[in-house]
């Protein structure tokens, strides 16, 4: 596959240096996969191939192994000049007629995937599948997840380019922040980039990438209806976005350059695109529930939000500054004021009366970003970014609140954590309704651990946690026994917990699966006790 995609790019660089007219590559965004691969041969030569060559050549005669290393170097030169030739030649004409350019490298891809995809030629292709297993240890859903990617890029590359060109926020956060909190004042004091220079705002990111008509809600996966499904049913007329939609259930028919951006940031771990709109509200909505929750104790309750899974750290980063920004101004950003409501439509405005009052001695909260490092997120230098190396289930008990033997007088402690996208398959959030006794004393019951959970992603009928026991979907319980019995409670609601749907926010979201049809990224709440 790896191979495949050099060819394909290799491939599509000598025919549109050829045609009149090109668009400029740019390397500041990733998924350059002809540089990056140039870069490894050359850098696996100076490594393994120069030095051994070297070393055999030792006894020989010094001035004979000078001109060798020469003609070396002098061929390595003129490769260079010869690859970087053709980007010298599109860099001369910007205007370019992007669907002929794209159209040329899907037929490229095309020409090489299309042999493995309908081996014999015939009708019996479009009924076989492509591995005798499609379990096979993961290789299917691998090799889908790789050509999806691949016909992305190859159809909407190009204007993933333009937009990041024109928009720097989406520059800034393709290329993963490196230079985050590295800016000097005049005094030469350490200044922070604005957050409105990080980060796109929504109108931003739906003008980039012309998402002008699609859904900003979420619709079920049982609503979708796909039109051409019968457009497989000829061998003869069958294209390549065809056979990746239907056949292999690519869902790449109702995508455009988003979806395409997300590939070419080339990041297992990028799902959510974080956008000012968002963090704003989801920063003030947190503020406003610490306040609503302090309203009802006796005494100062410090507040720990705990991002669990936490990736890059990004997010706390962000809400750190943005909650920051909330306090400090007079009036809070236009786009955090928000009216979060209630799945059952009811707001929040009967609390703000209460928290009025106590606003004077409100504790802004301790954020911190924890994750396991298994999904290889990229770890930054800059001390604004930090992330705890543990566990979902390792965070929870090393910050969870004292129990009431344990809590000193006069002091008491919440813990609220945040969850964006959590591995398929997985449910964390049992652990985050564990009794606070259990973190001692295993067994016993009392209240959850933590007061609120929030889970970012999909939801239901997705790909995040388990859908059963993370999101209570009925449909996807299954008995241990494999029988039909009665679907059991939630398991968030034998535990004590409330779901709350927080729409406002969820449509402030812009995430990699989301498409013309369904905004697939939600944000939900679970509340103990209400």
């Amino acid at each position: 596959q790896r191979l495949v995609s050099i060819e394909v790019q290799d491939d599509y660089l000598v025919i549109s240096s050829k045609l009149k007219g090109h668009t400029t590559h740019d390397r500041s965004m990733p998924g350059q996969i002809s540089s990056a691969w140039d870069n490894f041969v050359e850098k696996a030569w100076d490594v393994f191939f120069e030095s051994r060559h070297q070393k055999q050549k030792l006894s020989a005669d010094q001035n004979q192994q000078s001109k060798q290393i020469d003609d070396i170097n002098s061929q390595k030169q003129s490769k260079r000049q010869q690859r970087q030739h053709p980007r010298r030649e599109i860099n001369d004409n910007k205007n370019v007629d992007h669907t002929e350019l794209a159209n040329q490298r899907i037929q490229i891809l095309d020409q090489y995937v299309r042999p493995a995809l309908l081996p014999t030629g015939s009708e019996q292709d479009l009924k076989q599948n492509i591995y005798a297993n499609e379990q096979n240890d993961g290789q299917y859903d691998h090799f889908v997840k790789w050509i999806r990617g691949e016909y992305l890029i190859a159809k909407y590359g190009l204007a993933v380019q333009q937009a990041v060109k024109r928009y720097p926020a989406l520059r800034d956060d393709a290329a993963g922040l490196s230079s985050v909190g590295e800016t000097k004042g005049i005094d030469g004091d350490e200044v922070e980039v604005p957050l409105d220079l990080i980060l796109p705002k929504v109108e931003t990111i739906i003008d980039a990438f012309g998402m002008e008509g699609w859904s900003r809600t979420k619709v079920p996966v049982s609503s979708w209806v796909d039109t051409d499904a019968n457009a497989v049913n000829s061998h003869d007329n069958i294209s390549i976005e065809n056979i990746i939609h239907n056949k292999l259930n690519g869902q790449i028919s109702y995508s455009g350059p988003l979806n395409a951006y997300f590939e070419m940031r080339r990041r297992e771990d990028s799902y959510e695109l974080w956008n000012y709109n968002y963090i704003f509200g989801l920063a003030k909505y947190l503020l406003d529930r610490i306040k609503e929750i302090d309203s009802t104790e006796s005494v100062p309750v410090k507040t720990t939000i705990l991002d669990a899974g936490a990736g890059d750290g990004r997010l706390i980063y962000f809400l750190r500054r943005a909650m920051h920004e909330i306090r400090t101004s007079n009036s809070s950003p236009a786009s955090a004021n928000i009216n979060l409501r209630r799945k059952n439509g009811k707001s929040n405005r009967s609390t703000k009366a209460k928290t009025k009052a106590k606003s004077q001695t409100f504790t802004m909260p301790t954020l911190i970003a924890t994750d396991d490092g298994s999904w290889k997120a990229p770890m930054y230098s800059s001390k604004h970014i930090e992330v705890e190396k543990l566990s979902a289930v390792e965070a929870v008990a090393k910050y969870a609140p004292a129990s009431s033997e344990q809590r000193v007088e006069g002091e008491s402690s919440r813990l609220i954590v945040l969850c964006s996208w959590m591995p398929p398959g997985h449910d964390w959030t049992a652990d985050f309704r564990k009794p606070q006794s259990s973190i001692h004393a295993p067994g016993e019951s009392g209240l959850g651990i933590v007061d609120e959970y929030i889970l970012i992603g999909e939801c239901d009928d997705g790909s995040c946690g388990h859908n059963f026991f993370t999101w209570g979907n009925p449909n996807a319980y299954e008995s241990e026994d494999g029988s039909e019995s009665s679907v059991p409670i939630a398991p968030y609601a034998e535990d004590g917990y409330t779901r709350f749907e927080l729409e406002d926010l969820s449509q402030l979201q812009i995430s990699r699966f989301d498409c013309k049809r369904s905004s697939e990224s939600k944000t939900v709440s679970f509340r103990r006790g209400v």
